[in-house]
């Protein structure tokens, strides 16, 4: 029985979790602008795995991402579900810097 409502839980996040989500990037202090200011991940990826994405395309070694201005994910956070709870006007908000900024 427990394991038949493990993989019942684990089928339903996959389907909350499925599809595209719409992210949008802004620089914060001197970090550099975005190449890609809106884009869109797979819903299924981790939080980490959108900081390593960024990592790369703005060719940096070290990067603190919030959400909406306020607070950084934890890394094994799925991305849909930081849109589900955290997204405004069905996108999610991500800011950027080289250090701590908020």
């Amino acid at each position: 029985a427990a394991e038949q409502l493990a993989a019942e839980v684990d089928g339903r996040l996959a389907e909350l979790r499925a599809g595209k989500v719409e992210v949008h990037v802004k620089a914060v202090g001197n970090a550099p602008a975005p190449p890609h200011p809106r884009f869109h991940i797979d819903g299924s990826k981790r939080f980490d795995e959108l900081v390593a994405y960024l990592k790369k395309s703005l060719k940096v070694d070290t990067l603190r991402v919030y959400c909406n201005d306020a607070f950084e994910p934890l890394q094994d956070e799925s991305i849909a579900d930081l849109k589900r709870c955290f997204a405004i006007s069905g996108r999610l908000s991500l800011s950027y810097s080289l250090t701590a900024a908020f």
